[in-house]
């Protein structure tokens, strides 16, 4: 905003006082009187060229001001508009990218603008009339809104109070096996039963999730999802004929395992460090369990194929999670990485076998460790493409019957790896979508996976 100064009223004084000085000159002509004789008494003449003077001292007096007052007006214009473009450090703590505070010194020449000199600031040799001085190493332009649903989605947002996200996603796996039944004659002939067992399955979920920002340092999140999960079993091989197929198909939903989540925000980034955001996960065993669930004989197929009477939604232990993640911003890209621990409890289950009748015991869940990293690209201010990469190291799973030792399950051990390709795209300034391909590089690993996600911010 200019300020701005009126001297109309002085002005309309000297202009009067002005317009009288032709009427006192007229007055010789009063009474008759010749106009070559004065009428002025001694010392009225010297009285009018004094206030002559007086006058003229003060239009060009009006006419300093007026300059000096524009000139002012000018500079105070130029140090709100400097001053607008200053960074201030709470504002560059949520800014993510590379930041050094300005370090420009500078006093306006005008003692009455002091005020307006940077916190710490000392004087500088002739400024009169120069503009605060700009340094090179302030922030570049805030980060896109791509660049901040990057950082979301690695980190959580943090500072927004309440959010809400609905997330579906498609997982298909697909295996096989051959199973031989018999031994082998003279160490080249096989005397039995060969089986060739082929599973696939397709898991479908929708997961909704709560967020709240209780600062800009730290937000808690919860979820469940509920699944839908379709099995389906193929066998060849029975009655002896290698060319006699069986099929059965499981379907079976349920809810899923309840989480909950903590983020802190360990360290802000600066120009040398990343953002370092600490995450603690509980999960709560309140989906269907895998254990003691019994094996059905499928009909006609001569004991070649069995399938379970029902399908899990959950792991059926409680569980913890730690782990660190740390991401960088070099605009438009965001590289990013993570490490994960997680711990299961050993549990009691009334029956842990799959053969009729129950078996109690105790079920201690493998760990696992996970590992992770990847980069993003802002195409736009609305949009980015994501690459990713993880990892998870599971170990085998135990079982310990009442009165039994405990033994290692064959085969639950996992070494599960995917290579995820992501889109983000900015829809308003509290709505996004996220999309995400993940495909399988282990056996172990699901052949491919498809999720979509809806944040939305209050």
């Amino acid at each position: 905003m200019r300020y701005r100064r009126t001297w109309e009223p002085l002005g309309l004084a000297v202009s009067v006082f002005a317009l009288t000085l032709p009427e006192i000159a007229m007055a010789q002509e009063i009474g008759g009187e010749p106009a070559t004789e004065s009428p002025f008494i001694d010392g009225e003449e010297d009285e009018i060229d004094a206030l002559k003077a007086l006058v003229q001292e003060l239009a060009a007096r009006e006419a300093a001001a007026r300059e000096r007052v524009e000139m002012l007006e000018d500079r105070l214009e130029r140090l709100e508009r400097i001053d607008a473009m200053r960074i201030e450090p709470s504002d560059a703590a949520t800014m993510r990218g590379r930041y050094v505070e300005s370090r420009a010194r500078a006093y306006p020449s005008d003692p009455a603008f002091a005020g307006l000199a940077q916190d710490g600031a000392g004087p500088a040799d002739d400024l009169a009339g120069e503009e605060v001085a700009e340094t090179e190493d302030r922030k570049a332009p805030a980060p896109s809104e791509a660049v901040e649903e990057i950082a979301e989605q690695q980190q959580g947002r943090f500072g927004s109070r309440l959010g809400f996200e609905i997330g579906a996603s498609y997982t298909h796996f697909d295996s096989a096996r051959i199973n031989l039944d018999g031994f082998l004659a003279l160490d080249t002939i096989f005397l039995g039963t060969i089986s060739i067992d082929e599973v696939t399955a397709d898991i479908f979920s929708i997961e909704p999730r709560l967020t709240y920002g209780v600062s800009d340092r730290f937000f808690v999140d919860v979820s469940v999802p509920y699944l839908h999960r379709t099995s389906n079993f193929r066998s060849g091989g029975a009655g002896g004929s290698a060319s006699a197929l069986i099929e059965e198909t499981v379907r079976d939903s349920g809810i899923g395992d309840l989480n909950v989540g903590a983020s802190f925000r360990l360290k802000r980034e600066t120009a040398n460090w990343p953002d370092i955001v600490i995450a603690v996960r509980g999960k709560f065993p309140t989906g269907r369990h895998p254990f003691g669930v019994e094996f059905l004989e499928v009909e006609n197929s001569e004991g070649n194929l069995q399938v379970p009477a029902t399908l899990s939604t959950g792991t059926g232990v409680y569980g913890v999670s730690a782990g660190v993640s740390v991401l960088k911003s070099l605009d438009p890209m965001v590289v990013f990485g993570s490490a994960t621990y997680f711990h299961n409890f050993a549990r009691d289950f009334p029956d842990i076998d799959e053969n009729p009748g129950n078996q109690p015991g105790r079920v201690n869940v493998g760990s696992a460790i996970q590992l992770g990293a990847g980069l993003a690209f802002a195409l736009n201010d609305k949009s980015s493409i994501s690459m990713s990469y993880t990892q998870r190291i599971v170990q085998r799973t135990s079982l310990m019957q009442m009165g039994q030792e405990e033994r290692d399950v064959v085969g639950s051990q996992a070494n599960v790896a995917l290579v995820n390709l992501g889109a983000t795209f900015t829809l308003g300034p509290r709505v996004s979508l996220i999309a995400n391909v993940g495909m399988g590089l282990t056996d172990d690993s699901p052949d491919m996976s498809i999720s979509v996600r809806v944040p939305i911010r209050f």
